[in-house]
C-alpha cells in the first residue's frame, strides 16, 4: 500500500512545490483529524441513530486526536516524503469505513468527513491522486449496501449515485480553481522573473551608459561592456573586436575569453566575426553541425551570438558572446547585444570626437599651422629627445614687421589674409621635419630639429628673404624679424622661448627685417634698451598725465576726476581677480581715459546748456582720439580699453557700437568707474547722489549700460564699505558744464 501511495505521489508530486505549500497541506491534514476526532466524541451522547460500541468509537477518536497532535507538532512536513500526506488522508478514509457501521450505518454522519477528504485531495494533490481519493470515498459511501438492512428501500443506491457524482463535481471545481490559482502564480512568477531580467538588463545598460557619458576611455568601456553583456546573457566568453582591413581584426575588449586585449588575429572568411561584417547584421548560432569548422568551435564553444558595431556610416567592429553549451542564449539575445553595440559606438564616436577636437584645438584655423599650446608641447618633447640623444635643436621667434600699419591701411580681413600667405612662405622655406607654428596675431615660431645655430640661422635667413621678396595680396610687401636660440644657450624649453624672444627684440630694435641669434652680450645690451624704452615710456606717461590733469582743470566739475576713476577702476579689477601687473596697467590707462577731450573745442566742452546733435557727435569722438594720442606710449590692450570705455553691452555705446562679448573687460570696468564718479560727485546743478541710490540705479542698468561682472565687483566693494569711504572724500559742489554731463 505504501508503494502505491508513493507512486501516486511521484506521479503528481509537483503540486506541493514549496515548503509553505507542504506545511499548509500537513497542517490541514492534522486539522481534519482533530476535527473528526472531536466531533466523534461529541456525537456519542447526542440523540440520533443508536451508536453501537461507543467505547470502540471513543478509542478511535482518541487515536485520531493523538495523530492530529503529532501531525501538528512533530511531523516535519517540509522534508517528509509525499507518501506521508497520502497515508494520513488515506487513513482518514479508512477510519470512516470502519466507524460507519457502528455509528448508524446508512444514517451515519461520518460520511460527511468524506467531503472534507474530496476537497483536501482536489486542492493539495494532482489529478491521479485526487481521482484515487474520489474512488475510495465512493466505495466507502456505498459500503452500507453490503451490510445495512433495507438499504435499497431507503433509496441508498440512488443517493449513492448522486453522492458520487457530487464528489466528482465538487472535487473538479476545487481542482480547477486550484489550477487557475497555480496558473496565475506561475504567470506572476514568470512576470517577476521577466521584470527582474529587465531590471538587470536596464541596470547593466545604465552602468555602461553612465561610463560612456562620463567620458571613460574606450578601453575601459570595452572591458565593462564585455563583462556586463557576458554575464547578462549567460555566456562563457565575450569580446569586442575591431576590424583591421579585410583579413585581420584586433581584440579590443574581452571577458573570460582565450584571447587578450590588443591581440591581432587573422580573419578567415568562414569565421563568425567575418560573417557578422559581411551580413552587416546580428548573427546567431544556437548549435553547430557535426564536422563544422570555425574559430568559435576551435575555442570549444557550442553557441554564438554576434552583432556589428556601427560607427557613423562604417562598420567599426563586432561584439560577440559565446557559450560552451548549445541553445543557452535566451530569445532576443541579438537585440540585447545590439543595445550594447550602440553604447560601444557612442563611446568610440566620443573618443574620436575628442581626438578630433584636440587636434583642431592644436591648430590655427586660418593658417593651418599648430598653435602656441601645441608648439609648446611639441617643444618639450623635442628638447627631451635632443638631450637624450645628444642632438642639436634651435628655435626661432618670428614677428611680422609693422603689421598694425598694414591693418590700418587695408583692413583686418586683408591683414589676416597676408598672415596666411606669410605662414605659407615660412612653411615652404624650411624642411618638412621642422615645426612651424602660429604663436600670436602676427607672431610665428619655428623649431629647427637637429639643427645647430649656424644651420638654423641659414634657414631663418632664407625664410626672411623669401618673405621680403614676395609681393602679397593688394600688392603690399612685408618683412619679418627673427630671433633664434639653440639648446646650448638655454637649460629648458621655457628658457629657449624667452631667450629667442630676447633675440627677436634685438632684431626689432636694430631696424627690423633681420635675424639674430641669442648670446650673452644680447642680455647686457637688451638691458640698456629696456631701460631706455622704460625711460621713454615714463616720459611719455608724465606728459600725458599732465595733459589729463589740464583737461580736468578746464572743467571745474571734473577736477581730479581722472585720478578718482583710475583708483576705482584698479579696485574693481583687483576685485575681479586680476594680478597686480594688470591692475596697474588698467590704473595707468584709466588715468588717461579723457585725454581725447583735448580735441574738443572749449565752446563745446564747457558749454553750460544741453549739447545739440553736431556737438554731441563731436564730443563722442574723444574716445577714439584719446586712443590715438596714447598709442605710442601705452600698449595695445591699454589703448583698446581707452577706445572702448564708452561702449555698452546692449550695443548702444560708441564709437563702434560693440556688444558685451566684444568689449574688453578693462574697458567695462573703466566705464563703470567713470559713470560712478560722475554720479556720486558734487555738481552745481545736482547734489551728489547717495551711494545706495546710485548703486540702485547701477543695478538696474546691469547688462544694458554696464556689464554684469563689473556691477557685481562694484557691489562687492560696497559691501566692504569702500564706496562710502570714497564718496566721503569727494569735493564740494562746483559748476557743471553741459559737456561733462553729456560725456
Amino acid at each position: 500500500m505504501k508503494r502505491v501511495w508513493r507512486r501516486i505521489s511521484v506521479q503528481g508530486g509537483d503540486r506541493l512545490e514549496t515548503s509553505e505549500e507542504r506545511r499548509l497541506a500537513g497542517h490541514s491534514s492534522a486539522a481534519l483529524w482533530l476535527c473528526g476526532a472531536l466531533t466523534l466524541l461529541v456525537m456519542i451522547p447526542l440523540p440520533g441513530p443508536r451508536v453501537e460500541r461507543p467505547g470502540f468509537i471513543a478509542a478511535v477518536a482518541a487515536l485520531g486526536l493523538a495523530w492530529g497532535v503529532v501531525q501538528l507538532r512533530l511531523v516535519p512536513w517540509e522534508r517528509v516524503g509525499g507518501w506521508v500526506f497520502h497515508l494520513s488522508i488515506g487513513s482518514l478514509v479508512l477510519a470512516v469505513a470502519v466507524l460507519e457501521p457502528f455509528s448508524g450505518g446508512v444514517d451515519s454522519p461520518t460520511h460527511v468527513y468524506l467531503w472534507l477528504v474530496i476537497v483536501y485531495a482536489a486542492f493539495f494533490h494532482p489529478a491521479p491522486a485526487a481521482a484515487a481519493y474520489w474512488v475510495g470515498c465512493a466505495v466507502v459511501s456505498g459500503m452500507p449496501l453490503l451490510y445495512a438492512n433495507g438499504a435499497v428501500e431507503h433509496n441508498l443506491a440512488r443517493e449513492l449515485f448522486i453522492l458520487v457524482l457530487a464528489y466528482a463535481i465538487v472535487g473538479s471545481i476545487v481542482f480547477a480553481g486550484r489550477e487557475v490559482l497555480a496558473g496565475l502564480s506561475r504567470r506572476a512568477t514568470a512576470l517577476g522573473r521577466e521584470q527582474a531580467r529587465l531590471a538587470a538588463e536596464q541596470s547593466s545598460l545604465r552602468r555602461v551608459a553612465t561610463a560612456v557619458a562620463a567620458g571613460s576611455p574606450p578601453q575601459a568601456i570595452f572591458a565593462l561592456v564585455s563583462t556586463e553583456a557576458g554575464r547578462l546573457l549567460g555566456a562563457d566568453a565575450a569580446a569586442i573586436c575591431r576590424y583591421l582591413g579585410e583579413d585581420r581584426f584586433q581584440v579590443a575588449g574581452v571577458w573570460q575569453g582565450q584571447t587578450e586585449p590588443g591581440q591581432v588575429l587573422e580573419l578567415a572568411p568562414d569565421d563568425e566575426i567575418a560573417r557578422v561584417r559581411s551580413a552587416a547584421a546580428p548573427l546567431r548560432i544556437d548549435h553547430y553541425d557535426p564536422g563544422q569548422h570555425s574559430r568559435v568551435i576551435e575555442y570549444g564553444y557550442k553557441a554564438f551570438v554576434g552583432a556589428p558595431v556601427h560607427v557613423g556610416n562604417r562598420i567599426w567592429g563586432a561584439f560577440a558572446v559565446s557559450a560552451h553549451r548549445p541553445h543557452v542564449f535566451p530569445p532576443g539575445a541579438e537585440e540585447r547585444l545590439r543595445d550594447y553595440t550602440d553604447l560601444v559606438a557612442t563611446a568610440i564616436s566620443n573618443a574620436e570626437d575628442r581626438t578630433r577636437l584636440d587636434l583642431q584645438a592644436g591648430l590655427d584655423a586660418a593658417t593651418g599651422l599648430i598653435n602656441h599650446r601645441a608648439f609648446r608641447d611639441r617643444l618639450d618633447d623635442e628638447v627631451s629627445r635632443a638631450r637624450r640623444h645628444d642632438r642639436p635643436l634651435t628655435i626661432a621667434m618670428v614677428d611680422v614687421d609693422r603689421y598694425g600699419e598694414l591693418v590700418d591701411a587695408v583692413g583686418a580681413e586683408a591683414g589676416e589674409q597676408a598672415l596666411v600667405e606669410i605662414a605659407a612662405l615660412l612653411r615652404s622655406a624650411v624642411r618638412d621635419e621642422d615645426v612651424v607654428a602660429r604663436l600670436g596675431a602676427d607672431e610665428f615660431g619655428i623649431a629647427f630639429l637637429e639643427s645647430d645655430r649656424s644651420t638654423a640661422l641659414l634657414a631663418a635667413e632664407r625664410a626672411r628673404r623669401l618673405v621680403a621678396a614676395t609681393p602679397l595680396r593688394h600688392g603690399v610687401r612685408l618683412t619679418v624679424s627673427l630671433g633664434l636660440c639653440d639648446l646650448e644657450a638655454a637649460p629648458s624649453a621655457d628658457e629657449m622661448l624667452r631667450r629667442a624672444d630676447a633675440a627677436l627684440f634685438w632684431s626689432k630694435e636694430h631696424g627690423r627685417d633681420r635675424s639674430w641669434v641669442y648670446d650673452p652680450s644680447v642680455v647686457r645690451d637688451l638691458a640698456l634698451y629696456a631701460r631706455r624704452r622704460d625711460l621713454e615710456k615714463e616720459r611719455g606717461l608724465s606728459g600725458l598725465r599732465a595733459l589729463a590733469r589740464a583737461i580736468d582743470a578746464k572743467d571745474p566739475a571734473t577736477r581730479e576726476h581722472s585720478e578718482r576713476v583710475a583708483a576705482l577702476a584698479a579696485r574693481l579689477a583687483a576685485e575681479r581677480g586680476w594680478d597686480n601687473e594688470c591692475v596697474e596697467r588698467l590704473r595707468e590707462a584709466a588715468a588717461l581715459h579723457d585725454v581725447g577731450k583735448i580735441g574738443v573745442p572749449d565752446a563745446v566742452l564747457l558749454k553750460p546748456g544741453e549739447l545739440d546733435r553736431p556737438e554731441m557727435a563731436l564730443m563722442r569722438e574723444h574716445a577714439a582720439l584719446g586712443a590715438q594720442i596714447v598709442g605710442d606710449v601705452l600698449d595695445e590692450i591699454q589703448v583698446r580699453w581707452i577706445a572702448a570705455h564708452h561702449e555698452r553691452p546692449d550695443g548702444k555705446g560708441y564709437p563702434n557700437g560693440l556688444t558685451a562679448r566684444e568689449i574688453p573687460e578693462g574697458a567695462s570696468l573703466l566705464a563703470l568707474a567713470d559713470a560712478w564718479d560722475s554720479m556720486v560727485s558734487a555738481r552745481l546743478y545736482s547734489p551728489p547722489r547717495a551711494v545706495e541710490d546710485a548703486l540702485r540705479e547701477i543695478r538696474g542698468l546691469a547688462g544694458q549700460q554696464f556689464t554684469v561682472e563689473a556691477v557685481q565687483a562694484l557691489e562687492a566693494l560696497h559691501e566692504r564699505g569702500a564706496l562710502a569711504m570714497a564718496a566721503a572724500r569727494m569735493h564740494r559742489p562746483t559748476p557743471e558744464p553741459a559737456a561733462s554731463r553729456a560725456a
